[in-house]
């Protein structure tokens, strides 16, 4: 019985399927290489990113101390709501001061313009009165010249007749007398005249009391103007301690609880509208170029991994984040250290998901291929 002869491999074989190997391995590599370049030149990608919104801080415009501060972080609200309340009691007591002065004011002034309504139809009528008087008087005078002026004519006349002796001396002395008595009656016509004239001076003298009657009307007029606007005042001091809501939003954090006492303008809470949510990206200095606004953005929040929200890139910021530090570094020892900086990008959701909430991280890759 001849033994069996073992089966010896062939040294082509092992090679071969080393070169296959190495073949899938570089073909892989390849692959690879080509599949980081492609994404290298189409997109970039950034993890130094969050999700914003507008945080509107919310503060007191007056001091005092707090009625009322019922809200919690994550509670919603709208716009016109009652934040927070404010003690307005000394400002509602200095509210119904002002009203109360200034109704007193108008009562006044009531009476001083009845007062001047009654005084010009008064002076009117007396003026109208004694102007009439001025024009019977006129014509009293007129026509008591007319008979001095015939009186005088008379005596003349009968004078020249007593030459001739064709009237007798009673008849002279009776004309002369005539023309005494119609100068007589001229003087007192002129003396009523006068005190016609003077009358109407008198009359029209009275109408200076309207004047001083119109000036206290205007000072009081004036005086409730100023009462009006410290009223408005201290209702707006009122107004003001209701801290209302600016928007429709939600809670992000509040600073001061119920009975604290707050100063003017100081931060009572933060509230922000969910729906208007954006991502910012710090984007490096040396990527920056390949970005344009309008380009779309691949956006992947840490909070929810498996899902992918779509967006856009809205702006490009003008300065690098380094420039709004508290505490810039000017470099005053002369050692230079260069380092890459970074350029903030805002990011538009395409369709803003309410889960979304400001500070949270994620991770975009803009298309930088358009």
């Amino acid at each position: 019985m001849s033994d069996a002869q073992p089966h010896e491999a062939k040294p082509g074989n092992g090679r071969g399927r080393k070169l296959a190997i190495a073949a899938v391995v570089l073909l892989g590599l390849v692959a690879g290489g080509g599949y980081w370049l492609y994404q290298q030149l189409t997109f970039v990608t950034e993890i130094d990113a969050r999700v914003e919104a507008d945080m509107v801080t919310v503060a007191s415009r007056l001091p005092g101390w707090l009625e009322q501060m019922d809200l919690s972080q994550g509670d919603r609200v709208e716009a016109g709501d009652v934040l927070v309340r404010v003690d307005a009691r000394e400002a509602e007591q200095r509210l119904a001061v002002y009203a109360a002065r200034e109704e007193a004011l108008r009562r006044e002034l009531d009476q001083v313009e009845a007062e001047l309504a009654l005084a010009r139809a008064r002076d009117t009528a007396r003026v109208e009165r004694t102007r009439r008087q001025v024009s019977v008087a006129e014509a009293d005078v007129e026509r008591q010249t007319r008979q001095r002026e015939k009186a005088e004519a008379d005596l003349e006349r009968v004078r020249g007749m007593a030459q001739d002796d064709m009237v007798s001396e009673q008849e002279v002395d009776d004309a002369r007398h005539g023309l005494r008595l119609a100068e007589s009656d001229l003087r007192s016509a002129r003396a009523r005249l006068d005190e016609a004239r003077a009358a109407v001076d008198e009359a029209r003298a009275e109408e200076a009391h309207q004047q001083v009657l119109a000036a206290t009307a205007a000072t009081l007029e004036a005086r409730i103007g100023e009462l009006r606007a410290e009223r408005e005042e201290a209702a707006l001091g009122v107004s003001d301690r209701a801290v209302r809501s600016p928007i429709d939003g939600v809670v992000a954090e509040t600073f001061v609880n119920t009975g604290e006492h707050v100063q003017a303008g100081q931060n009572l809470l933060m509230v922000h509208e969910p729906g208007k949510v954006w991502v910012k990206a710090n984007i490096r200095e040396t990527e920056i170029a390949q970005v344009a606004e309008g380009q779309p953005v691949r956006i992947r929040v840490d909070g929810y991994r498996g899902e992918q929200f779509q967006g856009r890139v809205e702006r490009i910021g003008s300065a690098a984040t380094s420039e709004f530090a508290l505490l810039p570094n000017p470099n005053p020892s002369g050692n230079f250290t260069k380092i890459t900086q970074r350029i903030p990008v805002r990011i538009a959701f395409d369709d803003p998901d309410p889960r979304l909430r400001p500070g949270m991280m994620v991770e975009v890759r803009i298309d930088v291929r358009d």
